[in-house]
């Protein structure tokens, strides 16, 4: 059960992690064709998320 918790939270972060890349990238695209979308918004909420999760991963790796 611990390794099956532990995958899911790479796979979690790993998802996180794509979604922001992929989002910021067409975010940027956006930007320089119409100065649409500035602000972090979703991504920037993304990215903590994802690094919350990367810290208690790492926490737990090392309890463990």
């Amino acid at each position: 059960m611990e390794n099956f918790f532990i995958f899911l939270l790479v796979v979690i972060a790993v998802v996180a992690f794509i979604v922001a890349l992929v989002g910021s990238i067409i975010k940027g695209l956006f930007e320089l064709l119409c100065g649409l979308f500035a602000g972090a918004g979703i991504y920037g909420i993304i990215t903590v998320v994802c690094i919350v999760i990367f810290i208690i991963l790492v926490v737990y790796i090392i309890k463990g």
